[in-house]
């Protein structure tokens, strides 16, 4: 995500908006995702110390062929950034 997205995705978070396209993706990342990470103060982020094969569903802690690796992202605000993507490829 780029700078400009870290922000906008905050604001939308903190304000509740783009409800819709929150509960769409968050639904896929709550849904049994392996790099879904709770944090005490964060909440859910995207694990950044695993890679996945979306595909199998099998997960790495080192980079293989076919695995992507978690962005380490709070998801609360990527989730609300309409041009915003899962490293897994799943929304």
């Amino acid at each position: 995500m780029s700078f400009s997205q870290i922000i906008e995705g905050s604001v939308n978070n903190a304000l509740n908006l783009q409800e819709t396209l929150f509960k769409t993706r968050i639904a896929v990342c709550r849904n049994g995702c392996p790099l879904l990470k709770i944090h005490s103060i964060f909440g859910e982020l995207c694990n950044e110390s695993l890679y996945l094969n979306p595909i199998t569903g099998e997960t790495s802690e080192v980079g293989k062929i076919g695995f992507y690796r978690g962005c380490g992202c709070v998801l609360g605000s990527k989730t609300r950034v309409p041009e915003a993507h899962c490293p897994a490829k799943k929304w």
